[in-house]
Parts: structure tokens; C-alpha cells; sequence
């Protein structure tokens, strides 16, 4: 199992008119790289190849017709690790867009990649919000995740300089980062992220300070760290699991809720989490 993110699933919640399309083989002569691909750097492209000449291309690439021959929409790195596997067809889905759709959808393949920071992340997630007037919920659908966790990371824009350059160097974690945006008080947040740098605190330990005011008031229900901890681990389990995970908490209980559509769906979860004990 892997916890690796996938395009697909977002494809019909940022574009409508896009459905299960048939693959069709097409000569890679006949397409062409986007001259405005965003993404610059294509890691890993050998390991690619080389899981290609074996195994074959898994996922066709999406492109669209320009002039007689194929625009890449996304899948450029797949498309480059099948020419260096020496395929000379290759499996696309071909479909019309227009130039926002395009722009659309190669940012959200950028997004998915696997070593995005949360700053990038959370700027690309911006990006959707303001150039194309996407809500919350909508890049939410289209990512496959919560709309508090797109909420939660475009909050990390909001950190300081000081705060930004940390989590950008990963002395600070996202979970920590999101911390500091809890504490109002300047000098206790300061000091708050230089313990977090020097690994003196954690999350948990941070929490004393975000319990100065209201505490009766957040007696019955979730602090805010609790929730920013809640959330993290509703996002690693739908990294695990696979499928849309929600934790509730009724009184002292907290339930685990999995969104399961077929017996199938149990039956895969069932072997995810199994997987993990070997």
C-alpha cells in the first residue's frame, strides 16, 4: 500500500463535463509538452521508466488536441519516463478544455506532487481561490480532502516572516506552525516557536498556552489544538485508508467515521490497515 495522492478523483469536482472518458493509444510523436508547464523539475523520472518498461503505463495522461497534434494537461512526468522507457504509443484520455480548465488542472496535478511544502501547498491553494474564484469547498472536492484542512493550510500564509522561514526550512512542523496561529500574545508566541525549533515542546505541550482565556467556555467541546490534531489525523488516515475520514467526539467519545459506498470499499480498507502489520 501507498500513500501516494492521485489526480483523478478531483478531475470531476474542478470540471463537471469531464467523465469516464475512453484511453486511446497515441503516437508520443504526436504530443507536445506545455511551453507554460508550471512545474520545472520531474523527480524520479529513471525509477519511472523503469517501472514502465515492466509493468507498463498505469495511469493514461490527459491531453488535449492543438493544431493537429496533443497538448499535455497533466501526466508530463509520465509522459517523459515513457519516452525514456522507449514506448512509442502511449495511453491518453483526449479532451477539449479551455485555457482556464488547462491552467486548472496542471496546477492541481503541481499540487498533488508528493514533495510539495505546506507553503507551496498552501500558496497554490490561494492561487485557486484568487485566479480562478474557486471556494473552500470546491478545491476541498477536488483534492479529495476536508474543507477545515484547505482552510487550515491557507491559514499558514498568515504566519510572519520568522514563523514562515522556519516552516519553510522544516525546523517547524505544519501541525506547530498552525499552533502558533492560536496564541494572540506576540512574546508567548515567540517563545512558543523557538521551543518549537529546539524541541523543548510539542503540539500537546503548546496547548497551555492557547488555555488562558475562554476555558470554561471550551470545557464541553474541542480546544484549538485538539482540533488541529483531530485534523491532521483525519488526513492521515484518508492518506491510509484511502476514502473520506471524519472524527466526532460525543462527550468523552471520539468516533472514527470511514465513508464506505460498497462492500468493496470495506473489503480494501480492510486490507490497507492490514497491510501495516507486516
Amino acid at each position: 500500500m501507498t500513500g501516494r495522492k492521485t489526480l483523478g478523483r478531483g478531475l470531476s469536482a474542478l470540471i463537471p463535463e469531464v467523465e469516464i472518458a475512453s484511453i486511446e493509444k497515441i503516437d508520443i510523436d504526436l504530443i507536445d509538452a506545455r511551453s507554460d508547464q508550471p512545474r520545472k523539475n520531474f523527480e524520479n523520472i529513471d525509477e519511472l521508466a523503469e517501472s514502465i518498461k515492466e509493468y507498463g503505463l498505469l495511469n493514461p495522461i490527459v491531453v488535449s488536441k492543438n493544431n493537429g497534434k496533443y497538448e499535455i494537461i497533466a501526466g508530463e512526468r509520465r509522459y517523459r519516463a515513457s519516452i525514456q522507457a522507449g514506448l512509442k504509443k502511449i495511453d491518453a484520455i483526449v479532451r477539449d478544455f479551455d485555457q482556464k480548465d488547462i491552467d486548472i488542472l496542471s496546477l492541481v496535478e503541481n499540487i498533488q506532487r508528493e514533495d510539495l511544502s505546506a507553503l507551496e501547498e498552501a500558496e497554490a491553494y490561494k492561487k485557486l481561490m484568487d485566479d480562478f474564484s474557486m471556494t473552500q469547498e470546491e478545491i476541498a472536492k477536488s483534492m479529495g480532502k476536508s474543507r477545515s484542512y484547505i482552510a487550515n493550510t491557507i491559514r499558514l500564509l498568515k504566519l510572519n516572516q520568522e514563523e514562515t522561514d522556519a516552516l519553510a526550512a522544516r525546523k517547524i512542523s505544519a501541525s506547530q506552525a498552525r499552533t502558533l496561529l492560536s496564541i494572540e500574545d506576540e512574546d508567548e508566541r515567540k517563545k512558543t516557536l523557538e521551543n518549537f525549533i529546539n524541541k523543548k515542546i510539542n503540539v500537546r505541550d503548546a496547548e497551555k498556552i492557547g488555555k488562558k482565556k475562554k476555558t470554561k467556555e471550551k470545557a464541553k467541546g474541542l480546544s484549538d489544538i485538539d482540533k488541529i490534531l483531530l485534523e491532521d489525523y483525519e488526513e492521515k488516515f484518508m492518506e491510509k485508508v484511502g476514502s473520506k475520514v471524519k472524527i466526532d467526539k460525543t462527550g468523552k467519545t471520539y468516533k472514527l467515521i470511514i465513508d464506505c459506498f460498497t462492500v468493496d470499499d470495506i473489503e480494501n480498507i480492510y486490507w490497507r490497515l492490514g497491510d501495516e502489520d507486516n
